[in-house]
C-alpha cells in the first residue's frame, strides 16, 4: 500500500465544505471530524468516538475500504439509513446495493473520497433513480491511516423532503455533487 503526502490544506477544503452543506447535520458532522483529527491529515477510524455523535448516529454510515479490489463495504448503518432499504447494509459491498442507473455516478464520488482523498458532497435530488427520490444533502469524510493510507469513509445522508415519484423529483429539484480535493486542488462536480 502506498502512503499519501501530508495534506497540509485540508482543514481549509473542510472549512470550504461549510458553504456548501444545508442540514444542520451534516454541518455538525464535518465539526466532529475536524475535531478528531491531528496534524496534517484526516483522521483515521480509531479516532471515531461514537459517543460524540450521539445526535447523528441513526443518519450516519461508516464505510471500509478495500485497496485490492477497490470496493467499499458498509460497516455501520444508522436506523433511518436502515429504513431506506429492505435489508441491512452492513457487510454488503456499495457496489452490491446500487441500481445499474446509479451504479456509475455514486461509485465515481464515494471512490474520490478515498482514493483522491476528497471530501465529497450531494446537495438536492437523493436516491434519484427509486421510485420516490429524495431531498437533502449527503456528506462523505475520509478516513486516512497515520501514513495517509484510505481506510474508509464516515457519511451522514439527511433527507428533508420525499418525491412522490421520479418525474416530480425531476421537476422540483436539482442534484449537485462537489469533489473537494484535500490537496487543496480544484473542486470539481460529477455530472449526474
Amino acid at each position: 500500500m502506498t502512503s499519501l503526502p501530508p495534506f497540509p490544506a485540508w482543514r481549509d477544503v473542510a472549512e470550504r465544505a461549510r458553504s456548501y452543506l444545508a442540514s444542520r447535520e451534516a454541518l455538525m458532522l464535518l465539526d466532529v471530524w475536524l475535531s478528531f483529527a491531528t496534524g496534517d491529515q484526516p483522521p483515521d477510524r480509531s479516532a471515531l468516538k461514537p459517543e460524540t455523535m450521539a445526535p447523528l448516529l441513526a443518519d450516519l454510515w461508516l464505510m471500509d475500504y478495500e485497496p485490492d479490489t477497490r470496493r467499499l463495504r458498509y460497516r455501520l448503518e444508522g436506523e433511518n439509513i436502515r429504513a431506506r432499504y429492505d435489508r441491512s447494509l452492513v457487510g454488503r459491498y456499495l457496489d452490491e446495493t446500487l441500481s445499474p442507473a446509479a451504479r456509475d455516478y455514486v461509485l465515481r464520488y464515494f471512490l474520490a473520497c478515498v482514493e483522491r482523498p476528497a471530501i465529497c458532497i450531494a446537495i438536492g435530488r437523493l436516491y434519484h433513480e427509486w421510485e420516490k427520490p429524495g431531498y437533502g444533502d449527503r456528506l462523505l469524510l475520509p478516513l486516512l491511516d497515520s501514513h495517509g493510507n484510505a481506510e474508509g469513509l464516515l457519511g451522514i445522508t439527511i433527507c428533508k423532503q420525499m418525491f412522490a415519484s421520479q418525474a416530480q423529483a425531476k421537476v422540483r429539484a436539482k442534484r449537485i455533487t462537489c469533489i473537494l480535493p484535500l490537496d487543496g486542488s480544484e473542486p470539481s462536480e460529477v455530472d449526474g
